[in-house]
């Protein structure tokens, strides 16, 4: 069974989704903090500024954001987007919006209550101010009869035709060799078979360890980085249990998976690093190649643009992302792929592969390919050449941003201590 798959919560206990067919018991989870993810702050926003849309990054870099009425609404939302420190306030572009995030949020919470296992994706599109919704041909009557039914306007949704989002494991590889000290971007393994990526280190419970992608481990697999026995690096730790038939509350935003489906926030496990390598684990580093977009597309041959930076080894972590938008650049240093970057393109899409739903994932950035799933995805900090804030993890032509990391797994310690606590 896929290890995406094999764990769920069902009545109170951990189970095999092989064994979940009598199972009814729905979960009720309630919790609060602070907004970890874009759609959970526009919806703020909108409660506070009705008729905000959302906002996004332009090709040049400007601000642009979206307003139902522009006339009334725009001094409200210069001065909340100003006292929040969106980059661009000042000077921002105003596009003229048909719908209230809130309400676009309403009818895809609507769609995905209906329809949860027929469609690929969903997203509230701040750029395009409309629901996207990604189905296979064969849905898309069933969709359009939905929407009718639903009361929801044909007009506020764009149906794509889509294929489901591939992860990207594979049992073959190039390279990464065998590095120390441990950090973001190296090649991991199962000695059962399939290479990843480690994403990024932590300190959790007093102790330092690391994530990459579920998909990519099972609870108690042990993990390794080289080639031998002896290059082990910890067994997986925590894994959180997929739901099925119930919904979570998080800052007032329900997320409903019902029955038959296996929902999470993200693709993400935890491995404690075993005692013997602590000392070789550094907080808040990633592995810097030499150059930035070097993989030409498809199954890489050589390993140039795989060559760490002996110069400039690491980028240093030095805080977290939450909300990303739509046009800016995140970068990613995955084991096969290297150092890519891009534009994202979906903040916070409801990403449906099978009957296994993520929610809250984002779309776009740098390239990948197989072997890639788990690298850590962040932001370059204006002005530095090494800083970076984390956004997040890869998982195959999406990421689980940090904030759906943390709805799984709670607060995240992720930064360099000090500009001196480096490798």
């Amino acid at each position: 069974m896929h290890a995406l798959l094999s764990r769920i919560w069902c009545g109170g206990l951990m189970v095999l989704a092989m064994s979940t067919a009598g199972c009814t018991d729905d979960v009720n989870l309630t919790s609060s903090g602070p907004t970890l993810t874009i759609d959970e702050e526009f919806t703020r926003i909108a409660q506070e500024v009705p008729g905000f849309g959302g906002y996004y990054y332009d090709d040049s870099g400007a601000l642009n954001v979206v307003l139902t009425q522009p006339s009334l609404q725009l001094d409200a939302a210069r001065e909340l987007l100003s006292a929040r420190r969106v980059e661009g306030s000042g000077s921002m572009v105003v596009q003229q919006g048909q719908y209230d995030f809130v309400e676009l949020s309403r009818w895809r919470d609507r769609l995905d209550a209906e329809m949860l296992s027929s469609l690929i994706f969903t997203d509230v599109d701040e750029v395009r101010n409309r629901v996207a919704v990604g189905v296979s041909p064969a849905v898309r009557a069933e969709l359009e009869a939905a929407l009718a039914r639903l009361l929801i306007p044909a007009a506020a949704v764009i149906i794509q035709e889509s294929e489901p989002v591939q992860e990207h494991q594979t049992a073959y590889t190039y390279l990464h060799y065998r590095n120390r000290p441990l950090a973001g971007g190296l090649q991991i393994k199962r000695y059962s078979g399939g290479y990843c990526t480690l994403g990024f280190n932590v300190r959790r419970n007093g102790k330092l360890g690391f994530f990459t992608n579920t998909h990519c481990t099972n609870l108690n697999t042990v993990l390794y980085q080289g080639p031998w026995v002896s290059d082990r690096l910890g067994a997986t730790t925590e894994d959180p249990a997929f739901w099925t038939g119930g919904s979570v509350v998080y800052n007032g935003s329900t997320y409903t998976c019902p029955q038959g489906n296996y929902c999470r926030f993200s693709d993400a496990a935890y491995t404690d690093y075993d005692d013997a390598v602590q000392s070789e684990a550094h907080l808040g580093y990633i592995f810097r190649t030499e150059q930035e977009n070097a993989y030409t597309g498809g199954d890489p041959v050589g390993v140039a643009h795989l060559q760490i930076d002996n110069d400039k080894p690491f980028f240093r972590i030095v805080g977290k992302a939450y909300h990303v938008a739509v046009g800016e650049r995140v970068h990613k240093v995955g084991q096969r792929t290297g150092w890519t970057s891009g534009k994202v393109t979906a903040t916070c899409a409801n990403s449906q592969n099978g009957n296994t739903r993520l929610f809250c994932q984002m779309w776009g950035g740098g390239a990948g390919y197989s072997g890639d799933s788990g690298s850590p995805v962040f932001r370059r900090v204006p002005g530095s050449d090494s800083d970076v804030e984390l956004v997040g993890i890869y998982w195959g032509s999406a990421m689980s941003p940090i904030g759906s990391i943390e709805q799984d797994f709670g607060t995240l310690d992720v930064a360099a201590e000090s500009a001196s606590s480096g490798p």
